[in-house]
């Protein structure tokens, strides 16, 4: 088809049946006005989208938009506020913290167990264990017997003077002079013998003692001292600086044969070696009350100071800064299960003889001729109260009205006051009190002070 026969219908073809131009010229002219339509249809869908953006923005316009009046609103100073606390009647402790390690207490071990006292009569006795009485953290006391070898006991006494000999009628000395006061604790008594000398008073008391632990006392058989009386065998006893102690370890088995190196006594109960921080040493003086936690398990027990060193050290720091050491001796025994472990120190530096009146730090002021007060508000009106600062402890000052009854326990005392917005007071500036008085200034409400 070339540009003369567009848009015109061509001839029908010859000898085809039904084909006619009037019948195509309708279907061509219908299409024209479907694609009019369409077209307008989709014009109109873009319009109206037009006019909605337009609207949205316009509405999002309007919200930004402030009246000078609205801005002045929003942007005001907020209105001057008070703030305050009231006066309480309260006991006040000043506590100091501290830290602390617990370690084992000083440890013993006997110099020999065994002795031959079963070997009287020309009997061939091994030194082998033959019954074991006490287990690792047993409680070892005056007279415990600890295990039995070849037959005979094995018991503790308290004594500074080690066991070196056999304790004998006859002999005298400081070891003996131990043995007649651990005999009388016991009660058994040495009769008239003479303090320090082994005679037949001190062998009497041997031999019930040896009687009640279920023994018999071995006796002098051969010699000049013969039939003097009971005496203690090397080997069957043990003097231990300090009792009640704790069975660290026995390496006793029925049996077998038993190593002096193989019994250890801990003296006493764990010790606590504290650290103190240089700046709070000044703080704590020995007889101060310590409350000892345990951070694991939270458990409490209470104690005193019983030392505080006035060298620093950095060694073993558990804060990894300088320290001094402070004794610390607990109230009753630490278990043995605590060794090793760090634990908390709560020192009670200072403490009220009873209920005081107190207010925050942040209350109390000092004007510039150094008289002390506080501002007390009763309604709208603020009155200023001068008082005595007595103590502190944790953030609260004991107060003491120069009026009595001018300040008592429930009053609103001033702390501090919002100026934003109005007019700073003529009055001069005033220094807070407390710890950093000569830091923090501020401009308190009030006359001049």
């Amino acid at each position: 088809m070339n540009d003369d026969t567009r848009g015109r219908v061509e001839d029908p073809p010859a000898g085809i049946p039904g084909w006619s131009a009037t019948a195509v010229e309708p279907a061509v002219g219908g299409g024209h006005r479907y694609n009019r339509l369409r077209r307008r249809r989709i014009m109109l869908l873009v319009i109206v989208a037009l006019v909605i953006v337009a609207a949205a923005g316009a509405l999002v316009l309007t919200t930004q938009i402030k009246s000078p009046a609205e801005q002045a609103a929003q942007t005001k100073p907020p209105a001057q506020t008070e703030l305050t606390a009231t006066a309480q009647r309260t006991v006040l402790t000043t506590t100091v913290l501290a830290q602390g390690v617990v370690g084992a207490p000083a440890e013993v071990s006997p110099s020999i167990i065994g002795s031959d006292a079963g070997a009287a009569g020309g009997q061939n006795v091994q030194q082998i264990v033959t019954r074991v009485f006490a287990r690792r953290g047993s409680t070892v006391s005056q007279g415990t017997v600890l295990l039995e070898v070849a037959g005979q006991p094995f018991f503790v006494l308290q004594g500074t003077v080690p066991a070196y000999r056999d304790l004998e009628p006859g002999e005298s000395g400081e070891d003996i002079v131990e043995l007649q006061e651990d005999l009388e604790s016991l009660g058994y008594s040495v009769g008239d013998d003479s303090s320090g000398v082994f005679g037949a008073g001190t062998a009497a008391a041997v031999s019930a003692f040896y009687t009640g632990i279920g023994y018999r006392a071995p006796q002098i058989t051969s010699g000049p001292k013969a039939s003097r009386g009971a005496m203690i065998p090397l080997g069957e006893y043990s003097f231990v600086p300090r009792l009640p102690a704790t069975l660290v370890t026995l390496g006793a088995t029925v049996g077998q044969s038993v190593k002096s190196s193989g019994l250890t006594l801990a003296l006493g109960s764990p010790v606590i070696d504290g650290q103190l921080s240089p700046s709070d040493s000044k703080l704590v003086r020995p007889g101060m009350q310590v409350t000892i936690t345990e951070p694991g398990t939270g458990i409490t027990v209470p104690g005193r100071v019983t030392s505080v060193s006035q060298v620093t050290a950095t060694k073993a720091s558990i804060s990894g800064g300088l320290y001094v050491k402070l004794g610390v001796q607990a109230d009753r025994p630490l278990p043995m299960s605590l060794v090793g472990q760090d634990v908390s120190l709560t020192i009670a530096a200072a403490r009220s003889s009873g209920p005081v009146l107190a207010v925050p730090e942040a209350a109390v002021f000092a004007g510039a001729n150094g008289a002390t007060y506080v501002t007390r508000v009763t309604g709208t009106s603020l009155v200023r109260v001068p008082v005595r600062v007595a103590m502190s402890a944790s953030g609260l000052l004991q107060v003491i009205p120069a009026q009595p009854g001018a300040l008592t326990a429930g009053d609103r005392v001033l702390t501090g006051e919002n100026y934003a917005g109005s007019k700073p007071a003529s009055n001069p500036v005033l220094r807070q009190v407390g710890p950093n008085s000569g830091v923090k200034v501020i401009t308190p409400v009030g006359g001049q002070g």
